[in-house]
């Protein structure tokens, strides 16, 4: 194959890449604040805070490679989407701004408005989950603004919100001692329940918003590759369940793990799923990741720089997991 043929899918599995990390970085700190509403004391609410505090900015950093890469490498379809989801995309980051701030000012504002920075983070959180669903649900719908995609799209929202608060919950129980782990353990069952409910929901909805993904998901031999992931999903919920029940009278910390890892592939498993459903489409149903590409020359020198970027970041995070690894405990004079 020559470049101009294979470019475009690297450019759009790197895009895809930059993705799926954003979604199980930034998910599980963002599900901290979806939990937020749930924990009344402030300390409590604190712990929550340190499992995330070293962690939150960096994560975000997939997402800036995520645009930047449809940016250079598809600008047909940049133009097209932002356009489309602006809005959306204005909410998002308006609850990102917000959330960062509450990250700093909740614990240095005055007495009586740390409360109002709690409630801002959590505030944040929802509105910055609910943008990213809302704009997944109406790039799915191949970026058509009808009323019956935007009640999709609201419901994508929704399943973003439970799928955050797995993430969450399951990060708390790896971070996290004491009640708060055990808080989280109940949590993540609820999370699982809701989350499911959610994308079965959004999967019989989503074959109707398009001709092109009922014919993937309901066509032969597109049906046979389609159904080990649900089925993967069932499996990965069921070892969470019986885990989780296990973790409740640990005592060791040994096996509070499993619940992220498994939650994460949970999320791998449905990204599989929506990627094999719009591929080889950037805009479902109007615009093919080739017709929407730079020029073969532009992509083999952005490939270069996204070559050595790509491999620095994902050393940062995970160098940075590793020096922050193992629970978060606070100490009496200097915090967390």
């Amino acid at each position: 194959m020559d470049a101009a043929t294979i470019l475009p899918v690297i450019f759009a599995g790197l895009m895809a890449a930059a993705v799926f990390f954003y979604i199980i970085f930034d998910g599980y700190d963002l599900g901290v604040g979806i939990l937020f509403p749930f924990m009344r004391k402030r300390e409590d609410r604190d712990q929550m805070v340190a499992t995330v505090d070293p962690f939150w900015d960096a994560n975000e950093t997939w997402i800036v490679l995520g645009i930047g890469v449809i940016f250079i490498a598809f600008p047909k379809a940049y133009g097209d989407i932002l356009v489309t989801l602006y809005i959306p995309t204005v909410l998002m980051l308006g609850g990102l701004i917000i959330r960062g701030a509450a990250f700093d000012f909740r614990n240095t504002a005055q007495e009586h408005r740390k409360i109002l920075w709690d409630r801002l983070f959590c505030f944040g959180s929802y509105l910055a989950t609910m943008s990213q669903g809302v704009m997944i649900g109406i790039y799915a719908t191949g970026l058509e603004h009808t009323v019956a995609n935007w009640i999709f799209a609201l419901c994508v929202g929704v399943a973003v919100c439970f799928g955050y608060a797995l993430l969450g919950s399951a990060w708390l129980i790896f971070k996290a001692e004491g009640h708060i782990r055990l808080f989280a353990a109940k949590a993540i069952r609820h999370s699982i329940f809701l989350a499911f409910l959610a994308i079965i929901l959004v999967s019989v909805g989503m074959p109707y918003t398009s001709p092109i993904v009922y014919e993937k998901w309901f066509s032969y031999p597109h049906l046979l590759y389609l159904m080990p992931i649900p089925a993967a999903c069932v499996i990965f919920a069921f070892i969470i369940f019986m885990v989780t029940k296990f973790i409740e009278s640990d005592t060791t910390y040994k096996y509070d793990w499993v619940p992220y890892l498994f939650s994460v592939l949970i999320v791998l498993c449905t990204f599989i799923g929506f990627g094999y459903s719009i591929f080889p489409d950037i805009i479902l149903g109007k615009l093919t990741i080739w017709e929407a590409s730079s020029a073969p020359k532009s992509l083999e020198f952005t490939l270069w720089g996204v070559a050595i970027v790509l491999p620095l970041i994902l050393i940062y995070t995970f160098y940075v997991h590793k020096i922050f690894g193992g629970k978060i405990r606070p100490h009496d004079h200097d915090g967390y």
